[in-house]
């Protein structure tokens, strides 16, 4: 496949005109200049890496909770329109039960079903039970519990190892659940929780360094009883998810965390749930009633519920609003992801032999094609 007459975002550089050959599912030449080679002629559209999502619940009418193949299956063909070829799919919480039986049916997925023309999972984002009452958000109270390994190592079991990031409150435990996911090269993510910054600190020195959704979920920023948000902003060892959709955080507040963390430290997210992508209404998150209403939704008591938004939309923001360039961009939409989740060696930049893992947008970075590992996903050239 020769992509061609097209601006492609390197880690280092743009090519204001150039071309990509891909063969089989690796990229095989990065080129400036032109080709006479029959392909795609992008008429100066950009190319992407494509973009790595670590915290998506669901969408389109699917989420994890859903538990079937044909829900997994689906939803990963539907993300694909979003620009996206990697995803890390999450669970909200749900009983101990309930979550084994999820893992199950999500491990066959992942053995048999994780492939062809669609956006990729990487592996599961466990987000809850493990978290604090204080700042559960829209996760059922009742089926909240402290960190414990010995249901970790079932959840584990169940999936077939297939748990990549899990979301914790890391004052509920002594260090050991930590450790054990680290072990376990699981990445241990701190969001839903009520820490300290003494404690986030403590954590950090464990080998913690990912929080969920910066701003939401978590203790505040405070100039006298410091706590996460503060932890968040200081340490550049931590890799903060973002919320870009405008609601879960202002403009003024993504511009931020863009000028503290710099792109070097942050990744976008949507957090969306299953009503991504459709109409206005009633839904359920996980047991939970909620109501979606543009691209924002909430629990009937008018907290936030996941979102509504699309990654494009997201990416879309994220650049409007910080007025970053497109290189750094790419940083926060694949690079520091996929060297996050241990795969920058396979995808998350455009070079000689990744993985054919790329969008095509327009200079509104409108999403005009998706290729996930030399298959094309998505097409609206």
């Amino acid at each position: 496949m020769i992509l061609k007459n097209a601006k492609i975002v390197l880690i280092n550089e743009i090519i204001e005109k150039g071309w990509i050959d891909v063969e089989g599912n690796l990229i095989k030449s990065v080129n400036k200049g032109v080709t006479n080679q029959e392909g795609y002629d992008l008429q100066g559209l950009i190319i992407m890496p494509g973009f790595i999502e670590c915290h998506v619940h669901g969408g389109y009418g699917h989420d994890f909770e859903e538990g079937t193949i044909t829900g997994f299956d689906e939803f990963a063909k539907k993300i694909a329109q979003e620009g996206v070829t990697k995803f890390c799919q999450g669970t909200v919480t749900g009983s101990v039960e309930k979550v084994t039986k999820l893992m199950e049916v999500y491990g066959e997925y992942m053995t048999n079903h994780n492939k062809g023309a669609k956006a990729l999972q990487i592996g599961a984002h466990l987000e809850g039970p493990f978290i604090s009452h204080e700042f559960k958000g829209a996760h059922e109270e009742a089926l909240l519990i402290k960190p414990d390994i010995k249901v970790m190592q079932q959840f584990i079991d169940a999936s077939k190892n297939n748990i990549r990031i899990v979301t914790y409150a890391p004052e509920l435990q002594d260090g050991s659940f930590t450790t054990f996911l680290l072990k376990n090269k699981i990445i241990p993510s701190m969001g839903h929780s009520a820490a300290s910054f003494e404690q986030v600190t403590t954590e950090v020195g464990r080998g913690a360094n990912h929080f969920t959704h910066l701003h939401n979920g978590m203790s505040r920023y405070e100039h006298r009883k410091p706590g996460m948000v503060n932890a968040g902003l200081f340490y550049d060892e931590i890799l903060c998810e973002l919320i870009t959709d405008g609601i879960h955080n202002h403009p003024d507040t993504v511009r931020e965390a863009y000028k503290i963390k710099g792109p070097d430290h942050l990744c976008i997210i949507t957090d969306a749930m299953i009503a991504k992508g459709l109409a206005d209404g009633p839904y359920k998150l996980g047991d939970l009633d909620v109501i979606k209403k543009g691209q924002t939704v909430t629990l009937l008591n008018g907290t936030l519920a996941g979102a509504g938004a699309t990654y494009d939309f997201n990416v879309r923001n994220m650049y409007q609003f910080t007025k970053c360039s497109l290189i750094d961009l790419i940083k926060m939409t694949s690079i520091n992801v996929a060297k996050q989740l241990g795969i920058y060696d396979q995808t998350g930049s455009i070079q000689p032999n990744k993985l054919a893992d790329l969008v095509v947008v327009d200079n509104d970075l409108n999403v005009k094609m998706t290729i996930s590992e030399g298959e094309i996903a998505y097409n609206n050239l």
